[in-house]
C-alpha cells in the first residue's frame, strides 16, 4: 500500500473524509462546547473573585442622596468603624441650610442586607442595633451601628427617614429628583414618607478606624473632631505656619533694604532710618520650618507686643481644636458670642491708620524726599528706589501680620466654636424604635 493509498485510510477510520462531514461536525461542536464552558467558567470565576475582592475593600457606596419627599441634598462624608471593626459610623451632612430638624428623636432607620448589584437581601451579621445622632446645629447627622459580632463582608441598605418635614413644595409635593424615584421604585414608604438610602460594607478592608468608637459610650464631639474638624484644623495650622513664613520673609526685606539706607547716598544725601511702625516695631518670627527643622516639625512663631485690630494671639502650637483655645482667650464675665462679636467690631485708630503709610521719609539734611522733591527727580531716584522698596515691605508685612493674626487665627477658632455647639446641642435617640433590621 503506497503512501496516498495509507493516508485516505487514516482519514476515513478518522472520519475525516467528504463522506462523513455531518459527524465530523458534530464532534468539533461537541469539542468547542466543552472548551467553551470551561473558558466561561474561569472567566466567571474570576469576575466574581474579583467582584467579592472589589467589595472587601470597598467601604462606601453612596456618596450623595436626596430625600425623597422634601428632595433635600447631602453628602455621605464616610464610614467609620472601631478597632474591633463590630461598631460602624455613618456619618452624612446636609447643604447648607437646608431646613432639617436638630432633633433625633425626628428620625428612625431601616437596615437590610444587599447583593453585590445591591438588590435587597437577609442581613448576615447578627445583632445589631443602632442608635441616630445629631451633631448640634452644623448640619451633621450619623447612625451608629453596634453588632455582637465584626461586620461581615456585606453590603448594607440602610433607609434613613425624617419623621418632621420642614419644607414643603405646593406645586409637587414629591420633589425627589428622577434618579431618588427610579432607585426607590416598588417601594410606596418613599413616596409616604420624607426618606434616602446609603449603601456600605463596615466589613470592607478600606474601612476608616477611629478612636471616638471604641470608647464604651459614643461621644459626638469627639467623633465630630476625629472625622470632621480634625482634617479642617490640619488646614488651618498649614494656612497659619505659611503666613508665619511670609511674615518671615517681609521681616528680611525689611532688614536688607534697611541697610540699604546706609550706603545709598544721592549728591551727598542719604536717607535717615525711619521711625519704625508701632504696630510692627520689634516684631520677630523665631523658629525654624517644616524644611529648616532636623524632625521635620515647623516651630516658626511670631513674637509680637502688639495684635492688630480685631486679631488674636493664640498659641496654637501648643493645643488643639478638641481641647479648645477660646477657653484661654475669652475674658472672665464674657460670653464666645459677646467676645468674637467685640473681636468683629474692633478698627484700626487714626494713629493706627497711619502707621505704616504715614512714615516720614527725612534726608540727612533734615529735608523731606516725599515733600521737597520728585519722583522724577533723576538725582535723588537712586534714594526713592531704597525708600519704595523698605515702604512696600513694611505694607507687606503689615499686610500679612493682619491676615495672620485675624484671619488665619479666627478659621482656626470658628472649628472650635463648631465643636462648642456640638458639644452643647447635639441630640441621640437610641431607643428601640430607632432601627428596624430585616433578617
Amino acid at each position: 500500500m503506497g503512501f496516498k493509498d495509507k493516508a485516505v485510510a487514516f482519514s476515513r477510520k478518522l472520519k475525516l473524509d467528504s463522506h462523513h462531514a455531518i459527524e465530523r461536525f458534530g464532534v468539533f461542536f461537541s469539542l468547542f462546547t466543552v472548551v467553551g464552558a470551561v473558558v466561561l467558567a474561569g472567566s466567571g470565576a474570576a469576575a466574581f473573585t474579583a467582584g467579592r475582592d472589589a467589595m472587601s475593600e470597598r467601604a462606601m457606596y453612596t456618596t450623595q442622596f436626596e430625600t425623597s419627599k422634601t428632595g433635600l441634598g447631602g453628602d455621605v462624608d464616610g464610614i467609620y468603624v472601631n478597632e474591633n471593626r463590630n461598631k460602624a459610623l455613618v456619618l452624612m451632612h446636609f447643604d447648607n441650610d437646608a431646613p432639617i430638624s436638630y432633633q433625633a428623636d425626628d428620625y428612625q432607620a431601616f437596615l437590610l442586607g444587599s447583593n453585590d448589584d445591591l438588590s435587597s437581601a437577609p442581613l448576615e451579621t447578627a445583632g445589631i442595633t443602632g442608635q441616630f445622632h445629631v451633631f448640634g446645629s452644623t448640619g451633621y447627622i450619623g447612625m451608629v451601628l453596634e453588632a455582637e459580632e465584626p461586620f461581615d463582608q456585606q453590603v448594607l441598605n440602610l433607609t434613613l427617614r425624617s419623621n418632621s418635614e420642614l419644607a414643603f413644595d405646593a406645586d409637587d409635593e414629591a420633589t425627589g429628583s428622577d434618579e431618588t424615584a427610579e432607585a426607590t421604585a416598588g417601594d410606596p414608604s418613599f413616596q409616604q414618607y420624607d426618606q434616602w438610602q446609603v449603601f456600605f460594607n463596615p466589613g470592607a478592608s478600606g474601612v476608616k478606624e477611629v478612636n471616638a468608637l471604641d470608647e464604651l459610650s459614643f461621644d459626638p464631639a469627639r467623633a465630630y473632631y476625629d472625622t470632621v474638624l480634625k482634617d479642617a484644623e490640619e488646614e488651618a495650622r498649614a494656612d497659619l505656619d505659611n503666613g508665619l513664613q511670609a511674615m518671615r520673609s517681609d521681616l528680611a526685606r525689611i532688614e536688607s533694604y534697611t541697610e540699604d539706607l546706609n550706603t545709598t547716598k544721592a549728591d551727598g544725601l542719604y536717607l535717615r532710618p525711619p521711625e519704625v511702625p508701632a504696630s510692627i516695631a520689634g516684631d520677630e518670627v523665631v523658629g525654624d520650618s517644616a524644611g529648616e527643622a532636623e524632625d521635620g516639625v515647623s516651630t516658626l512663631e511670631l513674637k509680637t507686643e502688639h495684635v492688630v485690630p480685631g486679631g488674636f494671639d493664640v498659641n496654637w502650637r501648643a493645643g488643639d481644636v478638641y481641647e479648645g483655645y477660646l477657653d484661654v482667650l475669652v475674658p472672665n464675665g464674657q460670653t464666645t458670642s459677646e467676645y468674637l462679636a467685640g473681636k468683629r467690631d474692633e478698627t484700626l485708630s487714626d494713629d493706627e491708620r497711619s502707621d505704616v503709610s504715614g512714615i516720614e521719609w527725612t534726608l540727612s539734611d533734615g529735608s523731606s524726599l516725599t515733600e521737597d522733591y520728585q519722583d522724577s527727580d533723576v538725582t535723588m531716584r537712586p534714594l526713592i528706589n531704597v525708600m519704595n522698596n523698605l515702604s512696600q515691605a513694611y505694607s507687606d508685612y503689615s499686610r500679612d501680620k493682619t491676615a495672620y493674626q485675624s484671619t488665619l487665627m479666627l478659621n482656626l477658632l470658628t472649628l472650635d466654636v463648631d465643636l462648642r455647639d456640638v458639644q452643647s446641642n447635639s441630640s441621640v435617640r437610641d431607643d428601640e424604635g430607632v432601627l428596624t433590621t430585616l433578617y
